[in-house]
């Protein structure tokens, strides 16, 4: 199929996601084939939307019985470049960070917290779970020495911009990003996430005002 990925929008990708979840869901329960519909029904899609978004990526399925659920999980992992493990650092150890790393859902995604960073003394040296806390001061030789590519930032705002602006984005290609500072989704070569948890109980509380009518 001739074309780009960097045309295919956000949204969709998004949507990759869900499919993704469902079909893991479905999957760990014994299902081996899953119809559009039934994706619908978990993820809450219209059908139509279902198949066009997999087709743009060549996931076809078969007529009258739907998509194998190893083979779409597979697809879709290579989609999204999750065949193989990333490892990720965290930058602040502190309740909300460490929350983050001791999540599971990471591992089960094939992301993996191999290091921690912060520049609390009584936190270097010590670990979340598996993962070891050192020195921020250490941050951009242990980036360089593991050549890691994604960074979770959950630092106090007033620190963020600072340690984004002396990341090599040579290396670093994502950011995931917890602060309520808010950056450009592409800053200096690398992409940024901006995820801020009161943001999220903001729309929450305008949706429950005004969308439930």
């Amino acid at each position: 199929m001739d074309f780009h990925y960097d045309k295919i929008s956000e949204a969709v990708i998004r949507r990759l996601t869900d499919y993704l979840r469902c079909v893991r869901i479905a999957s760990s329960s014994g299902e081996t084939l899953l119809t559009s519909k039934d994706i619908s029904e978990t993820c809450g899609l219209k059908p139509s939307i279902i198949r066009k978004d997999l087709a743009l990526f060549g996931a076809y399925g078969i007529k009258g019985q739907g998509y194998n659920t190893n083979e779409l999980t597979y697809h879709l992992n290579n989609i999204l470049g999750l065949n193989n493990i990333k490892d990720v650092i965290l930058i602040g150890a502190g309740h909300l960070g460490t929350a983050i790393a001791r999540y599971p859902g990471f591992i089960n995604a094939n992301f993996n917290f191999i290091a921690a960073f912060d520049n609390d003394p009584e936190k270097i040296g010590g670990n979340i779970g598996h993962t070891n806390i050192y020195s921020i001061k250490e941050l951009n030789k242990y980036i360089k020495e593991n050549q890691i590519e994604i960074i979770v930032l959950a630092v106090p705002s007033s620190a963020a911009s600072g340690i984004v602006e002396n990341l090599d984005s040579n290396i670093v290609k994502g950011i995931l990003n917890f602060t309520s500072m808010v950056f450009p989704g592409r800053m200096n070569d690398m992409y940024v996430h901006n995820i801020d948890l009161a943001k999220e109980l903001e729309v929450i509380s305008y949706c429950m005002k005004n969308c439930l009518t």
